[in-house]
């Protein structure tokens, strides 16, 4: 088994007025926990963390998305899910054949922003190592200013885990 494991962080601002009685908002609530009870169950995805990112800086709780209620698209939270996964095939596995999260994946792609950029970073840690919001969101702004590499990369663009 190697010492490393995938990390990856998924980053959507939703485009558009939001609360949480949108109807997109209210499918992605409802499909969060079923996306992830599936994800442990198959056993390659060792952790999960969510959360959001304010305009402001500022990391909150998932719950704390539940109380806005914006009218812009630059108004709106970061939505951050992270993962630790066993290798990136078992992470593009599930991503891409598993169909709570392929389908999902579908009905919301019209919803997400794509204006900052990539929404989704990868990076090799070791294993059992969790990582924080503030270093998963710097990844993701160094893929976004500096393309990838081994330290943040795509799904699209991988490196190998660090030998």
């Amino acid at each position: 088994m190697s010492e490393h494991m995938l990390m990856h962080l998924n980053v959507v601002r939703p485009v558009g007025p939001f609360t949480a009685a949108h109807p997109n908002a209210v499918y992605f609530f409802e499909q969060l926990p079923k996306v992830f009870a599936q994800a442990k169950a198959d056993g390659d995805m060792f952790w999960h963390n969510h959360g959001a990112r304010g305009p402001d800086g500022r990391y909150l709780e998932m719950t704390d998305l539940l109380t806005q209620n914006t009218n812009h698209t630059k108004d709106n939270l970061h939505i951050m899910t992270m993962a630790g996964w066993r290798d990136i095939a078992a992470m593009h596995r599930f991503t891409y054949r598993e169909p709570v999260h392929r389908d999902g994946m579908k009905a919301l792609r019209d919803w997400v922003d794509r204006s900052e950029g990539p929404t989704m970073v990868m990076w090799w840690g070791k294993r059992g190592t969790r990582v924080s919001f503030e270093d998963a969101w710097n990844k993701i702004q160094a893929l976004r200013k500096n393309g990838p590499g081994p330290e943040a990369f795509t799904l699209q663009q991988r490196f190998p885990a660090p030998t």
